[in-house]
This record gives structure tokens, C-alpha cells and sequence, in this order.
């Protein structure tokens, strides 16, 4: 029974999502929840595979007020040999012994310094980084990055969850109560 509840979670959610950003006058991105057949789970020692730049949809599903939230922008990768300075204890190597790293740049109406800096393309300090699993975008700390944990992937389409939240720590608000992290799914198609 949990089975089936769950299937119908990853039927309802999509068009939920699809119908509330029509309503509003925005295309509705063609992103389910669910891998499509032709997607295979992501092998994290195929890393260097996602050199390339990608037409990302993140969606939120954590949203209580009952509106479906959504980011998008344009995320960059490649490898680089030096390690990136203000990243080095969380960076990870590939297994081609380089450093797979990126920028991201966010759509409006996404503003603010957490959002610059993603952004960044520098050496020392780009916007996105891998680290244990997943591609980190902007810092690590609470509320000033995102992490997307890639599940599946295919020859042009990544796709997986994401959260706001670095697992370093609880944020919790004046009351006392913890604060929900933002955190959803997303799909990423590769654009060249």
C-alpha cells in the first residue's frame, strides 16, 4: 500500500507542479519527478562525463505556503588541475585526479549574494563544485548554497533532488523550532 501511495506522490506532484506555473502564465518545463525509461542510475565514477553546460529546473517542494516555487539557470562545468582554495577541504577529485568545477547563474527573479556567488568562474573560488556525491552550488553552511544529489542521468539530461541544506548543521528560528530546508527535485539538459 506505502508503494502505491508513493507512485501516485510521483504522479500528483508533476502535475500539480506543470498546472500552478501555467496558471500563472509561465511555461510549464516538461520535468517529472521520475526518471524517464531511457535514464540510468547515475555511477559517480563517470564524473568527468558531465563537462559541458546545462539548462537546469529546480522545483520546490517543501513550499507550505501552497505555491509551487521554482529556480532555473545555467550551469557550466569543467575540470581544472589546481584545487579551488576557498573549496579545498570540501573539493573532491575526480578519478582523472582533477577538480570537476563550475558556475552557475541564476534566473531572476533569484537575486542576492548567495546567488552571485554561484556565479563565479574563478579558479580559486568557482560557483560549483563536486564534493562526495554531489555538486555543490556556492558555499557550504546554512542557507548559502545548494546541493544537487544527481540519481539518474542520460546522454543529454541529468536529473535528481536537491536541497539547501549542507548537512553541517540545524538552523533553528527564534522559538526554538528548526527550520525547514528548501529542498525539491530538479532536471538538468545539456545545451552543448
Amino acid at each position: 500500500m506505502l508503494n502505491r501511495r508513493a507512485e501516485l506522490l510521483i504522479v500528483v506532484v508533476p502535475l500539480f507542479v506543470s498546472g500552478s506555473l501555467s496558471a500563472q502564465g509561465t511555461p510549464a518545463p516538461s520535468c517529472p519527478a521520475a526518471p524517464s525509461s531511457q535514464m540510468a542510475p547515475f555511477d559517480t565514477a563517470r564524473v568527468t562525463d558531465l563537462v559541458g553546460a546545462y539548462s537546469v529546473v529546480m522545483f520546490d517542494t517543501t513550499n507550505v505556503s501552497g505555491s509551487t516555487m521554482r529556480h532555473s539557470g545555467k550551469l557550466a562545468l569543467w575540470m581544472q588541475d589546481s584545487v579551488p582554495l576557498r573549496r579545498g577541504s570540501t573539493a573532491r577529485r575526480t578519478n582523472q585526479r582533477q577538480y570537476l568545477v563550475g558556475s552557475y547563474d541564476a534566473a531572476a527573479p533569484d537575486t542576492g549574494e548567495v546567488w552571485r556567488r554561484m556565479a563565479n568562474r574563478s579558479v580559486d573560488a568557482p560557483g560549483a563544485f563536486w564534493s562526495d556525491g554531489f555538486i555543490r552550488l556556492g558555499e557550504f553552511g546554512s542557507k548559502s548554497g545548494i546541493s544537487l544529489y544527481l540519481r539518474h542521468s542520460s546522454a543529454n539530461e541529468i536529473r535528481g533532488m536537491w536541497t539547501t541544506s549542507a548537512g553541517l548543521g540545524i538552523v533553528v528560528d527564534f522559538t526554538g523550532e528548526r527550520e525547514p530546508d528548501e529542498a525539491g527535485f530538479f532536471c538538468a539538459r545539456r545545451m552543448r
